[in-house]
């Protein structure tokens, strides 16, 4: 029964390892053929856009486009430590500040460009990523409190 959970939780490990850099890799083909795609989706939907807002959309996908691959990379770091068994280091904790703090620039950004969208979806993608920011905050003093406590361990045996 050990052995299973033991392959489990390797193997969840770098599934989620695989994931992240799937879902980096598409965003990078997605991210340089951005222009081309949103053309395509104008092309065939019926939805009417003026040069100006395809202007502002185009340049508000590729400014949120580098926190959000920021973002990624470091996920990938962090399952990267936790899969090699390095759970609770500083450096994890660096990298869920970083996700937090990403994730609020993100959400600012998003409110900026809202101001000249008119559409609603900006507010629900605003919310989601403060609720992100705010979630990996918490996780990072978490990770912050359990290295304390395992320094202290560490030290007392």
């Amino acid at each position: 029964m050990k052995k299973i959970k033991n392959f489990l939780k390797i193997n969840l490990s770098y599934m989620a390892c695989f994931f992240i850099s799937v879902i980096i890799l598409i965003g990078m083909v997605i991210y340089v053929g951005l222009p081309w795609l949103i053309d395509l989706y104008i092309e065939n939907t019926a939805v009417e856009i003026s040069a100006s807002t395809h202007r502002v959309m185009i340049s508000m996908l590729y400014s949120i486009g580098v926190p959000i691959f920021i973002m990624l990379v470091l996920a990938w770091l962090l399952t990267m430590n936790i899969s090699r068994g390095k759970s609770f280091v500083a450096k994890n904790v660096t990298y869920l500040r970083a996700i937090s703090v990403c994730s609020v620039i993100i959400a600012i950004m998003v409110q900026f460009f809202s101001t000249f969208l008119s559409s609603f979806f900006p507010l629900i993608i605003t919310v989601i990523f403060l609720l992100l920011a705010l979630l990996t905050a918490v996780f990072a003093n978490l990770f912050q409190t359990a290295i304390k406590y395992k320094e202290e361990n560490d030290l007392t045996v």
